[in-house]
């Protein structure tokens, strides 16, 4: 049975989409429903902002003398397939960083074009006389959010997230080996793959932990990326990090034995 298609190519990098990729749309609908607008365009949003982030990886990642079969979306988001990686720490860490930089920048241009086309809608005030409101344009506001959370959420130190390849890469170049700093790497994503399995399981017995009211504004919605998601995505992303990170491991220690590795 065929489980992947090919979507189109980019800078000579075939986009494939899995077929759980339709999962994550039907997911997303249904915690939108019965507002199904609302859910097929966080779905198409989320689905292009991930395929550029990605992108931003890929591309770096070659110009440092990498090597990138393919990108896939699948259901927790997208893989660029990288065959070989940059030979050097810096590189890798650059390369790790391009795709939280480039939905930074996307987020960016989406709240500024927010404000720019700029929408009125009808609301009640305190005595129920319906007022209309000026504010940012609500569809631009989302996809701004929607990027902003997907770049901070891959910040997390938790290998190989994007943030968790960061953090072997620094400490790569403090002087550890890559073996040394891939352990430490594994081990933090592993405490952050048990840390979102138990919210998981408190959400499924309705306790979050989510950002107490009266907190700035940015450091809540930091600490809810990290501390206040649940739901089966999040578990399957544990998951997922648990797995991958070990076995990325590995693969390290095999190279390091047998082809002498690299720093």
């Amino acid at each position: 049975m065929r489980t992947c298609w090919t979507l189109f190519t980019a800078f000579g990098i075939p986009v494939r989409a899995h077929l759980s990729v339709g999962l994550l749309a039907v997911y997303l609908i249904y915690a939108m429903w019965p507002h199904l607008d609302v859910g097929l365009f966080l779905a198409v949003t989320l689905l292009v902002s991930i395929v550029l982030h990605e992108l931003a990886h890929s591309v770096v990642a070659m110009a440092f003398g990498g090597q990138v079969r393919d990108i896939t979306l699948q259901l927790l988001g997208g893989c660029a397939a990288i065959t070989r990686m940059p030979p050097k720490p810096m590189h890798e860490c650059l390369m790790a960083a391009a795709g939280p930089a480039c939905s930074f920048l996307l987020a960016a241009i989406c709240w500024a074009l927010a404000w720019s086309f700029r929408a009125d809608y009808q609301m009640q005030d305190a005595f129920g006389r319906v007022i209309v409101v000026t504010e940012p344009n609500l569809w631009l506001a989302v996809a701004a959010g929607l990027n902003l959370g997907l770049a901070c959420f891959n910040l997390v130190p938790a290998f190989p997230m994007d943030g968790g390849r960061i953090l072997r890469a620094a400490l790569q170049c403090a002087g550890k080996g890559k073996v040394a700093a891939t352990e430490i790497a594994v081990k933090v994503g592993q405490g952050f793959a048990i840390l979102w399995g138990a919210l998981c399981v408190l959400d499924l017995a309705g306790i979050r932990f989510t950002a107490p009211e009266g907190w700035p504004s940015a450091i809540a919605f930091l600490w809810n990326i990290v501390f206040g998601s649940g739901g089966i995505l999040l578990l399957l992303i544990a998951y997922m990090i648990w797995v991958s990170g070990k076995r990325e491991l590995d693969y390290v220690r095999y190279e390091e034995t047998y082809y002498g590795g690299w720093r």
